[in-house]
């Protein structure tokens, strides 16, 4: 009786033969890597208040780096926060779901 692992054997050109066609069968199905995807940059920071920064209105605290983004790209002006706190917020975040649903509902800590 012959076991599984008798009827593996390849021969040299064999091997060669099914590794070529498996390197052009691979390249086959590769994406156009010079298509230009968004560039998104999503700030999450605590304890940060919308006119807190300098695109906003601010003029007590400079922050001009995030000030040259805004400029360059799209400010949103309207937005929800669930929580006021940052751990259901960054864990519903991280998940996609609501804090309540994700097994954060309140602050860690």
């Amino acid at each position: 009786m012959q076991s599984a692992s008798d009827n593996i054997a390849l021969t040299r050109r064999e091997f060669i033969l099914l590794t070529t066609l498996a390197a052009a069968i691979h390249g086959t199905g590769c994406r156009n890597t010079n298509a230009k995807g968004p560039n998104i940059v999503l700030i999450f920071a605590d304890d940060l208040g919308y006119g807190d920064l300098g695109c906003y209105g601010s003029e007590t605290i400079r922050t001009p780096y995030l000030d040259r983004l805004a400029a360059e790209g799209i400010r949103f002006t309207d937005f929800r926060s669930l929580c006021s706190v940052c751990s259901p917020s960054r864990a519903a975040l991280l998940t996609g779901r609501y804090p309540s649903r994700c097994g954060v509902p309140f602050a860690l800590g």
